[in-house]
């Protein structure tokens, strides 16, 4: 179990040089969205800035790191460290359609997660529930999500990332190519439930068993 103290210590240097050093105004960005990229000199020189606190979260959550070279820095985000990610040579920014999911096996926990159901709504779920002891109800909510595949040098595979809280620096090849694909979200999978028990606008319930 990671100490406390230190971790709460080293989330207020983080926020505090987030304060002062962050956006990186010397690197290029996505407009819009906190992806910066630079050459390896340019990002070098604004990572050495992070390296202290980057290396007091690895002792924190990665104790037993091998030294190697360094490909990408990737701590649990809670600290709100950027993503630092190395020897890229293409990013793709994707929309794409996708969906919460909750799982119920009453009507009050639904209500006070989801909000509010007509009332017939409610005695349709209501008689679900009922009608099995394994029935439950399963409620989606779509929502665009933001996406970036980073591709690295060398490499056959590529890094999916959700980078819209902590921010990513991206350390580019000379042939760096930039994909921004938002303006054409990726449709979502085709669902397996179909026709919901409940629609409040914002969630559809679905009836489905255990």
């Amino acid at each position: 179990m990671q100490d406390a103290i230190a971790v709460q210590s080293l989330k207020s240097d983080i926020a505090l040089l987030r304060q002062n050093i962050w956006p990186p105004v010397q690197l290029a960005h996505v407009e819009g969205l906190p992806i910066y990229y630079g050459t390896r000199a340019e990002v070098a020189e604004y990572y050495k800035q992070w390296t202290g606190l980057i290396e007091r979260a690895q002792d924190l959550f990665q104790p037993f790191m091998q030294d190697e070279v360094i490909d990408a820095v990737h701590l649990p985000s809670h600290l709100n460290l950027p993503l630092f990610y190395f020897h890229v040579d293409r990013i793709r920014v994707n929309k794409t359609r996708a969906k919460e999911s909750k799982t119920f096996r009453g009507i009050a926990s639904l209500i006070e997660k989801c909000g509010q159901f007509e009332p017939q709504e409610i005695q349709v779920m209501q008689r679900w529930l009922d009608s099995d002891d394994s029935a439950a109800l399963v409620a989606h909510r779509e929502f665009i999500d933001l996406r970036t595949y980073v591709f690295q040098h060398g490499q056959s595979d590529y890094t999916r990332t959700r980078f819209y809280v902590n921010g990513i620096v991206l350390s580019v090849e000379p042939h760096f190519e930039l994909v921004d694909a938002r303006d054409k979200p990726r449709k979502q999978r085709s669902d397996s439930y179909q026709d919901p028990l409940a629609d409040n606008q914002t969630w559809k319930v679905f009836g489905k068993y255990r």
